[in-house]
């Protein structure tokens, strides 16, 4: 089956079928003191509802004229949900929306020791294509992989190679000339599909988890947020130290 990639920005509902959506971002690009991760989140068909919900919510906080003036609410007023600069007051009912939300998580990370590539753009391109090719080869009988990656410096050079070498890196996986989904990859805005803000949150928590030695006392927040979320990662990779987490292999 052919593969092919789509770079123009959209906007409004998402696409109606049966088809997988992934929601794609990375974390800790270019920040040597942080681990870098690539990350997708994949929503069941109620996609175009759990939509609907995040811009409602938006709309709701937005309407808050007690944080006007604050500069973090102003940034996300204008930009949507952002795990690193929301203030708390819009960061904690995004995250009490994500616990109402079925959502599955898919995050391939590395400290930057044992990874292919010279630079960041050349490591965060074989990130993209070892899950994106894992994701073709779990949803091998779906006619279609309908991915969004959010707007970030570099990426559309890199967008326009990944269905060819998502194609090779999952047939030389499994050993066989077979077809896989069509990936369509379209890069879009943080305003454009607020549902990728689901991913960076999510990103978010396992960095500072990550960065926090991989805690697992109570009294540490960071191990605390992890557990908040870890149920809906069905996969955590490590290209130094492998499986991580999953659904099932749990930490819980």
């Amino acid at each position: 089956m052919q593969h092919r990639g789509r770079l123009s920005g959209v906007a409004g509902g998402i696409e109606k079928g049966n088809f997988v959506k992934l929601f794609m971002d990375e974390s800790g690009n270019g920040n040597a003191s942080q681990p870098l991760i690539v990350g997708a989140v994949e929503l069941s068909d109620d996609a175009d509802q759990i939509e609907q919900r995040i811009r409602g919510l938006y709309k709701r906080l937005v309407a808050r004229n007690s944080l006007s003036g604050l500069k973090s609410f102003e940034d996300f007023c204008r930009h949507g949900f952002h795990s690193s600069t929301d203030p708390k007051e819009v960061s904690g009912p995004f995250l009490e929306l994500m616990r109402e939300i079925f959502f599955r998580a898919y995050m391939v990370v590395t400290d930057r020791t044992r990874i292919i590539g010279d630079t960041e753009s050349e490591r965060i391109e074989f990130m993209y294509v070892k899950l994106l090719s894992d994701l073709s080869i779990k949803h091998r009988r779906e006619p279609e992989l309908i991915c969004y990656i959010e707007q970030s410096e570099g990426m559309e050079a890199i967008i326009g190679r990944l269905p060819d070498s998502v194609a090779r890196k999952a047939r030389k996986t499994v050993g066989k000339n077979i077809s896989f989904p069509q990936l369509n990859i379209t890069m879009v805005a943080k305003d454009a599909y607020m549902s990728t803000a689901i991913i960076d949150y999510v990103m978010a928590a396992v960095s500072r988890w990550l960065q926090a030695d991989q805690s697992t006392q109570p009294k540490d927040w960071p191990y605390r947020a992890f557990r908040e979320i870890e149920p809906s990662i069905s996969l955590l990779y490590s290209f130094e130290h492998g499986r991580m987490a999953s659904r099932k292999d749990p930490l819980h």
